[in-house]
């Protein structure tokens, strides 16, 4: 599954450069590319919220110590990703 979205997510962003690359006008250039990061940007916060709350599902019954080595990262770093900071 995460292979599959990393994929997908390789290749919309591949076709987003491509499409902006070939616009002509710098304005409009400019323009959607803005577009693209405000969206990128908003799409981070709300996987920032969906990422939180799967690590909330993971914490239930576990140490932070057991999250932490459960998906790889640092107890610190998990304890961050539980407070959604």
């Amino acid at each position: 599954m995460y292979a599959d979205l990393r994929a997908l997510t390789d290749q919309y962003m591949q076709a987003v450069r491509a499409r902006l690359a070939e616009v002509e006008s710098p304005l409009t250039r400019e323009r959607g590319a803005r577009l693209v990061t405000d969206d990128m940007l908003t799409g981070a916060k709300a996987a920032k919220l969906i990422r939180s709350a799967a690590m909330g599902e993971l914490k239930q019954g576990r140490t932070l110590k057991q999250v932490a080595e459960l998906t790889g990262l640092s107890v610190p770093r998990v304890d961050q990703l539980l407070k959604a900071q």
